[in-house]
């Protein structure tokens, strides 16, 4: 009896494993069905770096930032494979250590999909870099474009720029840090159909406030905006803001839409496949913040909900979504204090209980 009990249980997990199209038939719901999971830590503390998921293998990638507050920048992007539950530094290395607080995005230039970062800056200084850099997992090259360096930090300036979504092949660029001046308000955008040498355009719209550290992400046709950072106060400080934007990029022009519930900022944005919602990651520097709340957007109803949080509360953290599963990467980052830099790894992800039963197995 025992052994056929067995046998029985071996063959149900025979079958579930041969009917991998049955089972991701079944539509996952994320906010019934997902949860937040802590995978294998980063290879090193990372604060301010940039998150991308990279379809071409299905890692995910944490771009520049740094291990501490100490000038200790990652020239090396770290790789995350959540296949093997691991972690890689790779070989190929950024020319300079201006790589934190970058934006950037996954764009096909001449046929091939390539990780773009855009500016970049370093610890303990105001210099900013002005580079677009290609970066290619599957040869693990990087390389700067140097026909095509960002408009939104002229030669000697010190601008950061504040949050970017791509959209239609496009990357959009809005506002920044004029470090340590203030916000600054332009849009750019960066088409890479567009020759060497004029691939920028401003947008002839500006934000209708000047903001830094914005979270953004698109979904549709629109590319939303929720919170960001203001530099205000005596003295000046990085203060979270409630800022609620849909940019239209046929038009060029923004909106106001329902005001996220909280403020926030220093975080990111994603779009969740399931409802093409956006979730916006915890996140910001205002007491109570930083939070672990997932505040999530219906554009379809103007309307705000939550779904499930982050493990804990953090800010600057390297973070992006598969955009087909709906898994988040929400890696490193600063812990509650706002001080102390993290290695953890979190993973959401949605997933459907199996009913064998479905496949006739009783």
């Amino acid at each position: 009896m025992r052994r056929l009990l067995l046998v029985t249980v071996a063959l149900s997990l025979v079958v579930v494993a041969a009917l991998p199209s049955a089972v991701s038939a079944q539509v996952c719901n994320p906010y019934t069905q997902g949860s937040w999971v802590t995978r294998a830590p980063v290879n090193t503390t990372i604060v301010r770096s940039w998150g991308i998921f990279y379809p071409g293998n299905g890692n995910f990638y944490a771009m520049g930032g740094r291990a501490d507050d100490t000038a200790t920048e990652l020239l090396n992007p770290r790789e995350f494979n959540p296949t093997t539950n691991t972690w890689a530094t790779k070989a190929a290395a950024f020319p300079n250590t201006l790589v934190n607080n970058m934006v950037g995005g996954l764009l096909n230039i001449g046929g091939t999909d390539l990780i773009v970062t855009v500016g970049g800056s370093m610890f303990g200084g105001t210099a900013t870099s002005s580079d677009v850099r290609t970066y290619n997992p599957i040869t693990d090259s990087l390389t700067v474009m140097a026909t095509d360096p960002w408009p939104g930090n002229p030669p000697g300036g010190n601008n950061l720029p504040g949050g970017a979504a791509v959209l239609n092949n496009k990357l959009y660029v809005f506002g920044g840090f004029n470090n340590p001046v203030g916000m600054i308000n332009t849009v750019w955008v960066f088409d890479p159909a567009q020759p060497a040498g004029s691939r920028w355009t401003q947008n002839p719209n500006n934000l209708p406030a000047a903001r830094g550290y914005i979270p953004v992400a698109a979904s549709g046709n629109f590319i939303y905006l929720f919170g960001g950072s203001d530099f205000a106060g005596v003295p000046p400080t990085l203060v979270d803001t409630t800022d609620s934007l849909r940019f239209d990029p046929a038009t060029g022009t923004f909106s106001s839409v329902t005001t996220i519930p909280r403020a926030t900022g220093e975080t990111r944005a994603v779009r969740q496949p399931f409802d093409n919602t956006i979730w916006v990651l915890g996140g910001g520097r205002t007491a109570p913040n930083p939070s672990a709340e997932v505040d999530v957007y219906n554009p379809t109803t103007n309307t705000w909900s939550t779904a499930p949080s982050l493990l804990a509360p953090r800010r600057n953290f390297a973070a992006d979504i598969n955009p087909v599963d709906g898994r988040i990467w929400a890696a490193g980052g600063y812990d509650f204090d706002g001080v102390t830099p993290l290695n953890v790894n979190d993973q959401f992800t949605c997933v459907v209980p199996v009913d064998l039963m479905t496949f006739g197995v009783e």
